[in-house]
């Protein structure tokens, strides 16, 4: 069987347990898509129409609240026409979700929720009804007592109907998961069973043909170059390529026997030829069979200096083929003394060495220096006074450099000579370099082809060498070809994979968008009234009462650090937090850590100090003012949760070069910062240091543990550290306190002095707004007798804004989505300011103010301010961008408003 027929039998089995293998895991694949349209068409639509249904509840829940006040006559009708048309949309709604998939769970709520409904809309004729006879009191009566109890249930139910729907999808998705892990075993156990094939079949492959090898080899080491009249002949019965390189051998055997007959016959006259071919033929004989460049050099300048009567000889030749400059480098030297004489290496124009390479032609000196070199020997030293320098040519180009010295001129029939054996040098030197770069392409062969290259290079046949060379090479071609698609199948998969964890990721986001919306709407409302309760204007609150407020107001604020928290960690983990350098002076950060805690610090009576060595006090780096100042908070509020009693510590310093990161690349030496925290607290353990930077781990998390948290924000820290290029190092022993260090890379701008444009958005900033108990209220008569538009469709958080602006003296209206926006400021002109909430019904934010700005109105000019509950990245920008003057995050914090209100009122 020929050696191409075992290949193929060999790769064809291969490839059959592939398609094998390939069924398998479309048959899988299959499977997982029939799971995930399950998801999609039954789970999904069911928990969108029960939410759809859930909405226009709410909205008739909304609009009955606006029709019981309501006292416009068309008004009154609008809210009617509005609650009819939630009802066909809940009728709509509720009819595509009796045609899904029935099952007793999702029977009995339906039934439930007929029962509910129904008696729901009989409440709401029953208030429509008292509304048209007039009895307003009845109405209000009949909707707080009746009404809104039924639409409370109603929502319970719709809640558990979403609750059956998500576990149907967790159910599906755990089938689906069940499936992808006996798929992947399957895939596993099918690349073990086909890599054994594959090693079977190649051992089959190499044990046929290493044993033809091993003849044709010892018929080969049998031959002898001194005597080649008689030569073995290799006996191969193989019919096959190795039979064929038998035959060629023993064929070339008989071509060469012959031809050692007819040498011997035309000797005589050879040896009558000039000395100059024989000088040529001798050096050609030399070089022959030698393969390595820098053995070919030493044999040359050993030779030809001897012959040429040179006391020193220098061979330089290029460092590969000649495919573009390159040095030329020592190659070999005649006639060394200790150190080899010369420079090491040159390049092509550089001395009298690179120009003769790179003019190709010979350079002789006569009467050099006397200290030119010395030539010694065993009696004494002398120096040369002839010195000769000729290239090594090869296609009209100088793949080297042959120098030599002497005592005597050189004899020109004998320069004469060396030109034509430089040319066979260059030549043999090309070889050798085509050789090496052969070698080094068939080392990334298989074995059996270096095998075959060896006894190719015994055999000195440079055509045939090549012509096997080509068909290997064409053979790993193919191999390489089929490899290729094999790789672009995989590719593909894999960015399919991609694009599943990028829409995942994607998933993630808006989830995680839409939480922060749905916790912070009510938080607004939460932090303002309690804000404005806590001020007790009016002085009718006890202090136990106020005590309950600063509770409230303090346990909200750490849910919304919590859900920013969470928000920070998405985006770490996603890799969408970016950095927003700018001028950052260290002594107003130690400034703001000082006004921040001290109140904290004389509280549990605790020192609390912020010291600035090496000058840093009136030092100003260029980077993220926001990141640094959240991770020195986080550190110094974990410090004071931490100790009872002695001090904290506040430091700023130059970092010495070694503490910098390894793989930091400082600009210059001192340019690393070092903050560090600290503190003579609890301490922490050997064994729990490392722990405590992973997310929600503490280094005490038993239900028992005396101090809270939710171990994200050290996480947080060390992720945001690794973001600005530094590190988080821990230095702590457990009761004696700890040391936490942020080392970070610095870009000095030195001085105290900022330049202006670092504080160009300074006054209209909300990143940070220092704390205002004492001077909230000292600007207040500048708002008297303002008015401001708030649209907003929580009436939560429409409450909640107008009693903290009625307060300040300013007038307030107020509208539940854009539109009607639009129709207020049209209505009324004497609006200065407009607070616009983004995520509402009909027309949301975005659209109402790129309207209001596009209009050619005289209020296409007001100041708006955007309110959003999202907090995600970029919206600032597409709230600037759709023509909000600035922008505030809920919760609002009073005096963040305040603050906005008196920069945009007095614009």
């Amino acid at each position: 069987m020929k050696f191409k027929t075992k290949l193929y039998v060999g790769y064809g089995a291969v490839l059959a347990l592939i398609l094998v293998m390939s069924y398998i895991g479309l048959q899988g694949l299959e499977r997982l898509q029939s799971g995930i349209q399950q998801i999609v068409t039954e789970n999904y639509a069911g928990v969108k129409r029960a939410t759809s249904i859930r909405g226009e509840i709410n909205n008739i829940g909304r609009v009955m609240n606006a029709l019981l006040l309501e006292q416009d006559e068309e008004r009154y009708k609008e809210h009617l026409q509005a609650i009819a048309s939630s009802r066909e949309k809940i009728s709509e709604d509720w009819s595509a979700l009796q045609t899904l998939k029935p099952s007793q769970e999702r029977t009995d709520f339906q039934a439930r929720f007929d029962t509910l409904y129904t008696d729901y809309l009989k409440s709401l004729d029953k208030l429509v009804d008292l509304m048209e006879k007039g009895k307003r009191e009845a109405a209000l009566d009949l909707f707080y007592m009746e009404t809104e109890t039924k639409r409370a249930e109603l929502f319970d139910v719709i809640r558990g109907f979403n609750g059956m729907y998500e576990r149907d999808m967790g159910d599906v998705l755990a089938s689906s998961h069940k499936e992808y892990e006996l798929l992947r075993n399957a895939f596993i156990g099918l690349i073990v069973f086909i890599f054994l094939v594959a090693v079977l079949i190649a051992g089959w492959v190499l044990r046929s043909v290493t044993k033809s090898l091993r003849k044709i080899s010892t018929g080969m080491n049998l031959v002898s170059f001194n005597d080649t009249s008689r030569l073995p002949r290799i006996e191969v019965t193989s019919d096959d390529e190795i039979g064929s390189i038998a035959a060629a051998f023993n064929q070339m055997a008989s071509s060469l026997e012959l031809h050692t007959a007819n040498v011997r016959q035309y000797q005589k006259t050879l040896e009558e030829q000039h000395w100059h071919q024989s000088m040529v033929g001798e050096f050609s004989a030399l070089f022959q069979g030698v393969q390595d460049v820098q053995r070919l050099a030493e044999l040359f300048v050993n030779k030809v200096a001897a012959m040429m009567d040179a006391g020193y000889g220098v061979v330089y030749v290029h460092e590969g083929p000649l495919d573009g400059p390159k040095k030329l480098w020592k190659a070999a030297s005649y006639a060394v003394d200790g150190d080899p004489p010369g420079e090491k290496q040159f390049a092509p124009g550089q001395s009298l060495v690179g120009q003769c390479a790179k003019e190709n032609k010979p350079i002789v000196l006569n009467e050099v220096p006397q200290h030119f070199i010395p030539i010694r020997s065993g009696l004494g030293t002398a120096a040369p006074s002839h010195v000769i320098l000729l290239p090594i040519p090869f296609e009209d180009k100088a793949v080297g450099v042959l120098e030599m010295a002497s005592f005597r001129p050189f004899d020109e029939a004998k320069l004469r000579a060396l030109e034509e054996v430089m040319m066979v040098l260059g030549m043999a030197m090309n070889g050798a370099f085509s050789y090496m770069q052969i070698q080094k392409l068939l080392g990334e062969s298989q074995t059996f082809t270096e095998e075959l290259q060896a006894q190719s290079e015994e055999l000195q046949l440079q055509q045939e060498e090549l012509r096997t060379l080509n068909e290997q090479l064409e053979e790993q071609y193919k191999d390489t070809d089929r490899k290729n698609k094999e790789l672009e199948g995989i590719k593909h998969e894999l960015e399919e994979k991609n694009r599943q964890v990028l829409l995942g990721s994607r998933y993630k986001s808006e989830f995680l968008a839409n939480v922060s919306h749905e916790l912070r709407t009510p938080l607004n409302s939460l932090l303002l009234l309690t804000q404005l309760l806590k001020d007790n204007k009016e002085g009718n609150l006890f202090p136990k009462q106020l005590e309950y407020l600063r509770t409230i107001h303090a346990s909200g604020t750490d849910l919304l650090n919590l859900i920013s928290e969470i928000l920070d960690l998405s985006k770490i983990e996603s890799g969408k937090m970016e950095l927003v350098p700018e001028i950052v002076s260290l002594q107003e950060i130690g400034d703001i850590a000082r006004s921040q805690f001290m109140p904290a610090a004389m509280q549990k009576g605790l020192e609390f100090r912020v010291e600035l060595h090496d000058n840093t006090g009136s030092l100003s780096i260029y980077t993220d003012r926001q990141k640094l100042q959240q991770i020195v908070t986080n550190l110094l509020a974990n410090a004071f949760k931490f100790t009872e009693a002695g001090s904290v510590v506040l430091s700023f310093r130059l970092a010495p070069p070694e503490s910098a990161p390894q793989d930091a690349e400082p600009e210059r030496s001192g340019s690393h910062l070092a903050v560090s925290v600290s503190d003579t607290g609890i301490g922490i353990a050997k064994e729990q240091q490392e722990m405590v930077f992973e997310a929600f781990r503490q280094a005490d998390g038993t239900t028992s543990r005396k101090y809270g948290g939710t171990g994200l924000g050290l996480s947080i820290c060390k992720e945001i550290a690794n973001l600005l290029g530094g590190r988080i190092d821990l230095d702590s022993e457990e009761g004696q306190g700890s040391t936490f260090t942020l080392i970070m890379p610095i870009k000095t701008i030195g001085g105290a002095q900022f330049p202006e444009q670092a504080y160009a958005e300074s006054a209209v900033s909300t990143d940070w707004f220092p704390r205002m108990e004492e001077d909230a209220y000292e600007y207040a008569e500048e708002l008297q007798g303002r008015t401001v538009l708030v649209v907003d469709d929580d009436m939560r958080n429409i409450f909640a804004l107008t009693g903290a602006l009625e307060n300040l003296g300013v007038r307030v209206l107020f509208a539940e989505n854009g539109q009607e926006g639009l129709e207020q400021l049209e209505r009324y002109p004497e609006i200065d300011l407009v607070l616009m909430d983004i995520m509402m019904p009909k027309m949301d934010g975005y659209e109402a103010m790129k309207a209001i700005r596009g209009s050619d109105a005289p209020y296409r000019d007001l100041p708006i301010i955007a309110l959003t509950a999202k907090a995600m990245k970029n919206d600032r920008e597409k709230c600037i961008e759709a023509g909000a003057n600035d922008y505030i995050s809920k919760p609002v914090q009073y005096e963040q408003l305040l603050s906005l209100l008196r920069v945009w009122l007095h614009r």
